[in-house]
This record gives structure tokens, C-alpha cells and sequence, in this order.
């Protein structure tokens, strides 16, 4: 069983998804000294603003720091750093990788991307890289947040695409050819999004609920209240990997956490 949590609005889902992100952080720290991270774009930045992510950590008497930690992409589109297509770019603007100079900043991995690269050459980099941060928490990412789109895509894995349909076993690989735009992209694979010790999806709004209620059943010990401001409902839920990509990320020993709103749960409700 797969466990949602339903909430009010986008901004008590953002409450959890920063909570968790800090109480997984300092869990990591404390067994291995580090913390390792992967977050997609989307609205997931704005989710993990500075202001949302310092107050996580008040909220769980923590001292803001992001010392030790380091993150990665999830996905990211092949353009130059500067481009409003770039995740990294929001990460920096929207989210939590540049804050006040009193709070020890992240590690942050953008990728290395010239035009003399090809997004094979872009993919192989960054996997080097990943492989070899990822030495120092034994070989696995300790959490990964995924966003999730209409048509059921994570990451950048597409519905019936290639790299679907054929899964590879790097833990990075590329397209040319994505469905949306623009083309050329580098993503996470299922290979280490299931390997995982934890992965967090994050989704909102009525476009996900289709797809939503194709992928989840509500099963027995869900719960039958409306969410609240301060506590959102949960569902147990029974999961159909069979067709959308945001459904096969099933962690083979981590954990596996699904944040929506109420608009998104409206037909898993």
C-alpha cells in the first residue's frame, strides 16, 4: 500500500514537503554525515523557498543550515544556465540553493553544458559526478522529490517513450526528442529512483486528478476526514504501475510518499 497525503491547498503541502525534506535531512546527517538530494522543477522550487525550508527547521528546533547537504537534479532541460527552462535556475531563484549569507548554503551540481556537448556527453558528466558524491551515502540518493505531470510524467520520463519502455541501467541518461518543449533534456532513471532510501512526490491542482485516479485505489484504513489547515487526511492506497511513469517509481527498499491537494485527490477521495 501506497500512503497519500491528502492536503488543503498547495501551501499546506508545501508545509509537509519541507518538513520532511528537514526531518529526512537530519536522519542522513546523523547515521552518515551527509545528505543527499534530487529535486525536480516545476513548482517544486516555490514549494522549497527559503522562507519555507527556515521555517521547517524552526519548527523542528533546528538551526538553519544546509551544510553537508548536496543536491542535484532530478531532470534538467539541456539549455544555458541563464534560460527560464532551466530547473537549476529556478532552484536558485525560487527554491532554498541560495540563502542569506548568515545560513551554510547547499552543494549544488548544475550541469556541465557548452555547445560543443552533446546531450550524451551532458548525461555521461553529470552522471560521473552523481555517482561519485553518491559514494559517500553508500550508493543512494537518501531522498529524491518528484514532481508529476497531466500526462502521468516524471522527471524526464514520458509515457511510451524510449527510455520508458526500455529502461536503462545508468542512473542518468538524456533524450532529444521530448514531448514537451524543449526537446533536449537529461533525467534520473528508474534504476536510481528505485534504489532510493526515500522518494516524495509533490502534486497539485485538478489537471493531476485523471491521472491520479488511474494510478490509486483508496484501500481499507484510509481516512475519512476532510484535511485541515494543520493536518492533511491520509490515504492508504493500493498503486497501478502498468502505465504511467510516475506510477513505476516504486522504491525497492526506501520509502515511498505521495504529497497532492484536495483538487488533485478529487477522484481518489
Amino acid at each position: 500500500m501506497t500512503i497519500v497525503l491528502v492536503h488543503q491547498g498547495k501551501p499546506q503541502l508545501s508545509t509537509t514537503l519541507c518538513d520532511t525534506i528537514v526531518k529526512s535531512a537530519q536522519k542522513s546527517l546523523s547515521a552518515r554525515g551527509v545528505f543527499t538530494l534530487a529535486l525536480s522543477g516545476g513548482s517544486i522550487p516555490k514549494m522549497l523557498s527559503t522562507d519555507n525550508m527556515i521555517a521547517a527547521f524552526a519548527r523542528h528546533s533546528i538551526e538553519p543550515s544546509f551544510e553537508n547537504w548536496h543536491v542535484f537534479l532530478a531532470d534538467e532541460r539541456i539549455v544555458p544556465s541563464t534560460s527560464p527552462d532551466s530547473n537549476m535556475l529556478s532552484l536558485q531563484t525560487d527554491g532554498f540553493l541560495s540563502p542569506p549569507s548568515s545560513i551554510p548554503p547547499p552543494t549544488s551540481y548544475p550541469i556541465i553544458n557548452s555547445s560543443d556537448n552533446t546531450p550524451s556527453e551532458v548525461s555521461s558528466a553529470y552522471q560521473n559526478i552523481l555517482t561519485s558524491i553518491l559514494t559517500q551515502s553508500y550508493g543512494k540518493f537518501d531522498t529524491i522529490v518528484c514532481g508529476m505531470g497531466e500526462d502521468g510524467h516524471t522527471c524526464s520520463l514520458f509515457p511510451n517513450h524510449e527510455l520508458v519502455r526500455n529502461q536503462s541501467d545508468n542512473f542518468v541518461d538524456f533524450i532529444i526528442d521530448s514531448p514537451k518543449q524543449p526537446p533536449e533534456r537529461i533525467t534520473l532513471t528508474f534504476k536510481v529512483l528505485n534504489e532510493a532510501r526515500s522518494v516524495i512526490f509533490a502534486a497539485a491542482g485538478g489537471g493531476k486528478s485523471d491521472v491520479l485516479q488511474k494510478v490509486f485505489k483508496k484501500g481499507e484504513g484510509s481516512e475519512e476526514k476532510e484535511p485541515s489547515e494543520e493536518e492533511p487526511m491520509r490515504l492508504l492506497c493500493e498503486k497501478d504501475d502498468s502505465e504511467f511513469p510516475c506510477a513505476m517509481v516504486s522504491p525497492s527498499e526506501g520509502e515511498l510518499l505521495w504529497l497532492v491537494d484536495v483538487a488533485a485527490a478529487e477522484k481518489i477521495c
